[in-house]
């Protein structure tokens, strides 16, 4: 079955990734798309991580070397580089999924709580160009993991008409504003403001 890019078109947005050479300094760009953006967690230590710093991890810029040295297009043999990542367009709908599982030893789940806003989201220092107005988005919809890496339950929060619900299994009820950011979220859904 063919899917329309209409309803497509409103999960997607464009990444962009920059290499640099750190022997000629060329820049070698390209451009994907993406239906939604894998963030890690931040290590920290004390407050819970925000939002801004899970994209601010996925967006710093990582030393490409030894086995990892690519070939750079302009020297023509393998350099240290190192690679960046931005949004070049942000989509209709932002689907974020918050990497909770390591793989460090052996798979566990972390259960750290990330603080992230239920409005007016602002990504705008994570956006390829400064021209660019970046969207700011609401959260409608949080997919929630409880148990481990080897069993568990998802539960959904969902905003429809300005009130907020939780969908678990065959029941849905009420949920209060403050009960949304938890150390159980794992998808977050959000909408781009008219």
């Amino acid at each position: 079955a063919v899917v329309s890019t209409q309803s497509t078109g409103i999960f997607v947005g464009l990444l962009k990734s920059t290499l640099t050479c750190s022997a000629c300094n060329h820049k070698s760009v390209t451009f994907d798309p993406f239906w939604d953006l894998s963030l890690p967690l931040p290590r920290s230590k004390g407050n819970n991580p925000s939002l801004q710093s899970c994209f601010a991890e996925f967006t710093q810029e990582e030393i490409l070397d030894g086995e990892e040295k690519p070939t750079c297009e302009s020297c023509k043999k393998r350099q240290r580089c190192t690679k960046q990542f931005s949004i070049e367009r942000f989509p209709p709908i932002l689907v974020l999924h918050l990497k909770r599982f390591s793989e460090v030893r052996y798979r566990t789940k972390l259960s750290t709580k990330v603080d992230f806003p239920v409005d007016n989201l602002d990504l705008s220092e994570f956006a390829s160009s400064t021209d660019q107005e970046a969207p700011r988005y609401d959260l409608v919809g949080v997919s929630n993991h409880s148990g481990n890496t080897f069993s568990g339950h998802y539960i959904a929060y969902c905003r429809t008409t300005g009130r907020w619900h939780r969908f678990s299994d065959s029941s849905v009820s009420g949920l209060s504003r403050s009960d949304i950011v938890s150390p159980e979220a794992y998808v977050l859904f959000y909408e781009r403001r008219s």
